[in-house]
């Protein structure tokens, strides 16, 4: 059992190091295409009566093209602003994200699997992107019960969308919980045993 340890530690640090470079690109990748998206709100999309509510439910909708939609209809100006800021959020949130799995597998790299830095570097990808998700999700519910109760403009069946991709979510943060546990569990004992050696 022993002699398997520093094999599986370096084949932690060997897939670890491949894994940063992934990271390394998608930091660079991700500003080029929020100023590309950003572009795309401001010079080709055309104007129009698509006010930034119908934007967020339209963004619900899985069955109708997004992009298509406000292609046909044109945006406001509001509309241009929400899908900017919107743009500028997922761009920090992923940065911020992909900066902290970097770092983590770097401590993974250098053999630092079970060290409180490791999972201080996991505990903030997680909630990043956990609130993130909380936030949109928020923002479209309350849009669409908006438009129900004062437009009657959304579809009760949008609600079933928003609930199934947050059941979907919801697993996804079970797993994540349950890897940073195992991370905190690991940095205790790694600890417990420095102290007694």
């Amino acid at each position: 059992m022993e002699r398997l340890l520093p094999s599986r530690t370096s084949a932690i640090a060997k897939v670890s190091s491949y894994l940063i470079w992934f990271t390394v690109a998608f930091i660079c990748i991700v500003p080029i295409l929020c100023l590309v998206a950003v572009l795309v709100i401001w010079i080709h999309a055309p104007a129009g009566d698509f006010t930034a509510s119908q934007v967020v439910l339209q963004s619900i909708r899985t069955t109708d093209d997004f992009w298509q939609a406000l292609g046909a209809h044109g945006i406001t100006f509001g509309a241009r602003i929400l899908l900017t800021l919107t743009a500028l959020l997922i761009a920090a949130t992923l940065e911020y994200v992909m900066v902290q799995l970097n770092q983590l597998l770097t401590c993974f790299r250098s053999g630092e699997i079970f060290n409180k830095n490791a999972v201080r570097h996991a505990r903030a990808a997680f909630h990043a992107a956990v609130f993130s998700n909380l936030f949109f999700y928020v923002v479209q519910t309350v849009t669409l019960i908006y438009s129900l109760m004062f437009f009657n403009a959304g579809h009760r069946s949008d609600f079933f969308m928003i609930l199934a991709n947050i059941v979907g979510d919801t697993v996804w943060v079970g797993v994540s919980l349950l890897i940073i546990w195992s991370l905190e569990i690991g940095a205790e004992l790694n600890e417990e045993a420095q102290l007694t050696i």
